[in-house]
């Protein structure tokens, strides 16, 4: 199909395809693009046209089906919606938060070295001090430090994304009490 034979075809029935787009989806706009789009895909498929058939008959079909297509989507995208705003309305924003700051935290940690993940092991979570780390450990006072700096670092790196939405997430909870 030509250049001119493909715009010949538009200017005949763009507006009626568009007038039965949009009976269907209801939104002029999205139509018109379908109309636009089924252009391309009659463009793209005119070797599947045999002899005998109508053109007119042949593009209204893709104009159906790419008005179903676009249905189907938006009933799933909508259904997909509905489904995790439900899934998330059961669940406190809270909770979703701290879920995934400790799925970050423990990733960084997991990326830590040996050294420095023990260290800041012991510090945060057995809430040993720097000396009593460093007997345990066999280093410096000055290498607990070093090390809980390091481990420090790397997170703060890991959160940088999350550490103003968590600051608004605590001036918010401030606020409400």
């Amino acid at each position: 199909m030509t250049d001119h034979q493909l715009a010949k075809l538009y200017k005949e029935y763009n507006s009626r395809l568009v007038t039965v787009a949009r009976l269907y989806v209801r939104d002029r706009m999205v139509a018109e693009d379908i109309v636009a789009d089924s252009f391309v895909k009659l463009n793209a498929s005119v070797q599947d046209i045999t002899d005998g058939m109508r053109v007119e008959a042949y593009l209204m079909t893709i104009v159906k089906n790419q008005c179903l297509n676009y249905l189907k989507q938006k009933e799933t995208r909508s259904r997909v919606e509905t489904e995790m705003m439900r899934s998330l309305g059961t669940l406190e924003p809270k909770q979703l938060f701290t879920c995934e700051l400790q799925r970050l935290v423990a990733q960084a940690v997991d990326s830590m070295p040996e050294l420095t993940r023990r260290v800041f092991w012991e510090s945060r979570y057995n809430d040993k001090t720097y000396q009593e780390i460093a007997e345990e450990l066999g280093i410096t006072h000055r290498r607990v430090h070093t090390e809980m700096q390091r481990a420090l670092s790397v997170l703060r790196e890991a959160l940088k994304d999350y550490l103003p939405a968590s600051l608004l997430v605590l001036y918010l909870q401030i606020l409400v009490k």
